[in-house]
Formats: C-alpha cells, sequence, structure tokens
C-alpha cells in the first residue's frame, strides 16, 4: 500500500508544482499570466473586482488617532489588472504588453489614512504667534502624512523602497486624510507573507500581511 501511495504522490507533484507556479507571485509575467490579467482589467465588472480583492485589506478603527482605513500592495499580475480596468475602450492587449515590458517588475503598496473624530483636520497649537493660537488650534498641513512611517517587511527584515510618496485627500469637506505610496523591487521579496507596517505619530502599530505564496 506504501508503494502504491508513494507512486500515486510522484505522478501528482509535477501537477502540484504546475498549480504552485500558475497561482503563487509570478516573476516576470508569462505571456498567457499577461494576457489573463489584461482580460480581467477589461472586463470592468464583479470579476475585475474579485480578482484584485486579496490585494486590498480593509482595517478595523482604532479606538483613537488616525484611521489607517487601507491598505493595498499590487503585484505585477495585479498591477496589469489595475491598469487594464483604470483603461477606456482602445486599450489593447499589445499595449498592455508593451506598457508591462517598459516597467520594472515592481511591488506598489498603497497606504490610506482618514481622518476620525480624535485626529482631525484641526491639531493642538503651540505656537504663540499661531493667528489661531487663541483657540488653541491650527489647520493640519497639508504635508501631515510624513509623520507616519511606512515600510513593506518580510522574514523581520524591512525592504529598501525604491520610492516613497504621498498626497493628502479631499471630499466636500476639505481635507479629510492622505494616501501614501511606497514602491518595492518585486526581485527583493520571495513567494512568501509579506507585511505592510505603519507607525502612526501617536505610537499605533498597524500590521497588515500579505501572502506572497497565494498571492499571484
Amino acid at each position: 500500500m506504501f508503494q502504491i501511495l508513494k507512486r500515486a504522490f510522484t505522478s501528482l507533484l509535477p501537477l502540484l508544482l504546475f498549480l504552485q507556479q500558475c497561482f503563487a507571485f509570478e516573476l516576470p509575467l508569462s505571456d498567457h499570466s499577461l494576457r489573463e490579467a489584461y482580460f480581467l482589467g477589461q472586463h470592468h465588472d464583479a470579476s475585475t473586482e474579485a480578482a484584485l480583492k486579496p490585494y486590498i485589506h480593509h482595517l478595523p478603527v482604532p479606538q483613537k488617532g488616525p484611521y489607517i482605513s487601507e491598505t493595498r500592495l499590487l503585484t505585477p499580475y495585479a498591477q496589469v489588472i489595475d491598469v487594464s480596468n483604470a483603461q477606456s475602450a482602445g486599450y489593447s492587449a499589445q499595449q498592455a504588453f508593451a506598457d508591462y515590458h517598459a516597467r520594472t517588475d515592481t511591488i506598489l503598496v498603497r497606504v490610506r489614512i482618514e481622518f476620525s473624530a480624535t485626529y482631525n483636520l484641526l491639531e493642538a497649537e503651540n505656537d504663540a504667534n499661531s493667528a489661531s493660537a487663541k483657540k488653541g488650534i491650527k489647520i493640519r498641513r497639508e504635508d501631515f502624512w510624513k509623520a507616519f512611517h511606512v515600510g513593506l517587511s518580510q522574514r523581520d527584515d524591512w525592504i529598501d523602497p525604491l520610492s516613497l510618496d504621498g498626497e493628502a485627500t479631499y471630499s466636500d469637506n476639505g481635507m479629510d486624510g492622505a494616501l501614501i505610496w511606497l514602491v518595492c523591487d518585486a526581485n527583493d521579496l520571495a513567494s512568501e507573507p509579506a507585511s505592510v507596517e505603519v507607525f502612526t505619530p501617536d505610537g499605533q502599530h498597524v500590521i497588515s500581511t500579505f501572502d506572497l505564496s497565494v498571492l499571484r
């Protein structure tokens, strides 16, 4: 019986390895994966949303302080879907192929910060020279996001980013938060869990983990 099971496992091993390669973090993307990602993006429907859903985490609201509401980690495969989805009619598979090959394989991280009841547009003001000092408050600067430390880690090691940037976000009521982008070389990561980490000015340490052994 043991020999039969051993032979059965041996015969299935190539299939298991093939399936792992199909669904795990892929570098570089094959023509088949590129084509598949392009068409998923072009659907512009629930199938596109479902394909991108594993790459987006919605986080719980903290008891106080700024709200890290969303983290995104887009692999090269997910980026092709995202770019294709953002394009209107006339964006061809050939253009998607050309766009992919024109850029290096990167991991794109995006963190959304939202104001809350205890961390909003107004902040404590200690500058006596400020026009609003009498009220003890001041308007938060547009680059307030620079006080947040955002990074990508794997195996407890920080991945050195290629670039980091951010910008304030706005609603009808004015500034309501910010987005921070982090770009890392995809070749610096292995096909295993990677964590987006955010250290906030008030001492929060938010961790959002994406399993690259599952994500393509």
